[in-house]
This record gives C-alpha cells, structure tokens and sequence, in this order.
C-alpha cells in the first residue's frame, strides 16, 4: 500500500522548440501547439514567482536529432543562471553522450533526464551515475506499455514495468514516467500505468508522473497513489493561472 510522499514535487514544464515555448499533442511533432506566450525565459520567470520549487524542460528539437543546439541550448543555460536558489531544474531532450549531459550540468542544471541512451547504452548510463549520482534520471515513455525511445518514434520493445524495475534495480533515483497517448490531451493522467511502474519499482526510485496531467484533482491523484512529482505542461500553456491552483495541490 502506497502513501502520499511528503517531498511531492510539482514540476511545471517548458517544451523548448526553435527557441520557443511550445507543446506536443501525443508527442507528434507534426501536432504543435502554440500560444502567445512563448518566450521561454518569461515563462521560467513566471513559474518561479508563483513559488514553484521545481522547473521541467525538454529539448523538442534534440529530442528528434540526439544533438543539442542554440537555440534551445543557450536557452536552457539562461534559465540555469536565472533560477532562484534551492529551486530544481530538470532538463532532458537528446542527451545521448556523456559530454551533453556534462555540459547541462556545467551549465547549473540540477538534474538531467536521459531517455534513448538508459536503454541503448548501459555502460554510459552506469558511467553517469558513478559520476553525478542522483543529478541523473530517466524518461521512461510509454504507448501501450511498451518503451519508446529516439523521441517517441521508436519502440524499444521493453515492457514499461520490466524498464522501471531493472532501472531502479541498477540505482537510478527519479524515473520520468509518461504516458505519450495522455501527453498534450488535458485527459489525466493514465493511472494505472504510474501505478504498475509504482509496484514494479517498489521505492527503488522516485516516481514523477507525465502526460495529461490538468487539474488539482490529477495532481492529488498522482501524489495519493505514491508518486514523488508530477509534470503539468500542456495545461499551463492554455491558462498559465491554473499555477497556483495546481501548486497548492502538490503542498
């Protein structure tokens, strides 16, 4: 039986694309969904000052080419420098070599995501860990239980369970759970996969919930069931005042 973690974190999320802020409707690239308030270091700004203590951002653009460029790259190391002390930034989005990830955290971010490397590479992935610890965790993104890596395009053939356990079993501490057909859809979030990744990881890691998550009622859900955070994006882009709603929720 799972209860609700009192260091619960809400994570707020920035998708970055040619520099702006944007989201994806189940993860397509060709389903962009923009609003006017697109400038991403503005959008930072304004998660800080509504008190979050978390900032989720992904790299769309490394994401598809597995390489990290300006103008997101330059964007990412702006709202590093920019962050209020003791607030967490977590980035993710392409980092498929250990001089990517290097760079990120040079750069001030505090914990990075990696996604296609965790399951194509596990020495690197043991390599990261043995050098940065618990500033590395790992996206594990799901269609129909299933692992899909290079951006979502790929299917890794590795049931969503199997991944989370061997994962917490190898010493990852946070795992990013999300469920791509719930992502950008303002539907919930899928809880009975977060509760399945939940049992098969057994508190060998951090749990934070992805895709679909809206409302304050979503965020209690996904805390009572023994998630340590959870990603809230598409919501914020259409109603950025929903923030405060949704942080007093995860408190």
């Amino acid at each position: 039986m799972t209860t609700a973690r009192e260091d619960f974190l809400l994570y707020p999320a920035i998708d970055l694309v040619d520099g702006r802020a944007v989201r994806l409707l189940h993860g397509q690239f060709d389903q962009l969904l923009t609003s006017e308030q697109d400038d991403a270091l503005e959008r930072a700004a304004a998660v800080w000052r509504a008190g979050s203590r978390a900032l989720h951002v992904i790299d769309l653009d490394a994401a598809r080419t597995g390489t990290p460029d300006d103008p997101n790259r330059a964007l990412v190391a702006r709202i590093a420098a920019d962050k209020p002390a003791g607030a967490l930034l977590q980035v993710g989005g392409g980092l498929r070599s250990a001089e990517a990830v290097d760079r990120l955290i040079a750069d001030g971010v505090d914990r990075v995501l990696i996604g296609t490397m965790a399951f194509r590479d596990r020495d690197l992935l043991a390599a990261l860990l043995q050098r940065h610890g618990s500033r590395i965790s790992v996206a594990i993104d799901s269609r129909e239980r299933s692992v899909r890596i290079s951006g979502w395009v790929e299917d890794a053939g590795i049931p969503v369970e199997r991944a989370a356990r061997d994962l917490a079993d190898f010493g990852v501490g946070h795992l990013l759970v999300t469920g791509i057909d719930r992502d950008g859809t303002l539907a919930g979030p899928d809880l009975e996969l977060l509760a399945a990744v939940l049992e098969a990881v057994d508190g060998g890691s951090g749990v934070i919930a992805a895709g679909g998550v809206t409302t304050a009622g979503d965020v209690r859900a996904v805390r009572a069931l023994g998630c340590a955070g959870a990603v809230v994006g598409r919501a914020l882009l259409d109603d950025p005042s929903l923030l405060r709603e949704l942080l007093d929720a995860a408190a």
